[in-house]
């Protein structure tokens, strides 16, 4: 007999359905004995950007294990999932609750639920925040024949590599205007840089690394318009992960003071989200704390079997 696992499909970073980025929530009891294999199918059947898989807590609610695999990889850290998987345990099982605690390969995760009158859940990101030399990839540019120099603030030049955790590291490309941003497409090939440049900050173990291209402009004081490229052909309608590093190197070059972050990505895609983001630097610098915020939708509800 298959094992049966109930799931529910929710829309996050936004409270309208159809818009955000939907993400999928697999309730693991300890009597299925999923395998991380098995996870990893399953999130590739769901083909979504990232799948979330809840085990049973062993503290009366007050923590789950979460796992969170992308179609390719299991991720130490994503915001989108987290926030998505938080509010859903908020709004569900944990209803009478306004916290709980994922613990993800990252570290423990404590979600709260928002005061009225904002909506949705906060989280404190585990942060092990890393601004890497500026790095010199041509097809970061050269798969966007519809830009030119100009349209980068850093004209044809290196582009900065930023890590949120070890294994969570993005390109930041700064553009100048809207126009330029909607002009971008999705890469036809892998965007690799050498491990060396990565260091202990490297996901994977051999020579080279494929790395997210999270390109962005500044509209006005504090907002931000976004969008975030990874492998060939896709581009994603939400990342908090993305969106929390751009936070803590905005922040960075600002200095020490609390900084907040409103974030909108997926307007090209016709999935809106606003991500809000806050960071607090210290007097030396460095990146303090984190925050994450936003809100989800519960879209649908079902049983896969495995």
């Amino acid at each position: 007999m298959p094992t049966k696992l109930n799931y529910a499909l929710y829309d996050v970073f936004t409270s309208t359905r159809f818009l955000g980025n939907p993400l999928a929530i697999v309730s693991v009891p300890t009597s299925a004995n999923l395998t991380q294999e098995q996870k990893q199918l399953i999130a590739r059947e769901f083909n979504l950007s990232e799948t979330t898989f809840v085990h049973d807590s062993q503290d009366n609610g007050s923590s789950f294990r979460t796992d969170i695999f992308t179609p390719h990889e299991e991720l130490p850290f994503a915001g989108h999932p987290t926030v998505g998987t938080g509010f859903h345990l908020l709004s569900t099982i944990q209803s009478a609750r306004n916290d709980v605690t994922l613990n993800i390969k990252a570290g423990s995760t404590p979600v709260h639920r928002l005061s009225e009158p904002d909506r949705g859940v906060k989280l404190q990101i585990p942060v092990d925040f890393k601004i890497h030399p500026s790095f010199s990839q041509v097809d970061v540019k050269q798969f966007q024949p519809k830009l030119s120099p100009s349209d980068y603030i850093h004209g044809d030049g290196a582009e900065p590599i930023v890590s949120i955790v070890k294994g969570m590291n993005f390109f930041l490309v700064e553009l100048a205007s809207v126009d330029a941003l909607s002009r971008m497409n999705t890469y036809g090939a892998d965007i690799h840089v050498p491990t060396s440049h990565l260091g202990a900050w490297a996901r994977v173990t051999g020579d080279t690394e494929n790395m997210f291209v999270y390109a962005f402009v500044q509209t006005s004081e504090g907002k931000v318009r976004a969008r975030m490229f990874g492998w060939p052909g896709f581009e994603d309608p939400a990342t908090g992960s993305a969106a929390c590093t751009l936070g803590g190197y905005l922040a960075s070059k600002k200095g020490a003071g609390k900084w907040r972050f409103e974030v909108t990505q997926g307007v090209e895609m016709g999935r809106k989200s606003e991500i809000m983001v806050f960071a607090q630097i210290d007097e030396g610098g460095k990146v303090e704390k984190i925050e994450l915020a936003g809100e989800a939708v519960k879209v649908m509800e079902g049983i896969l079997e495995v």
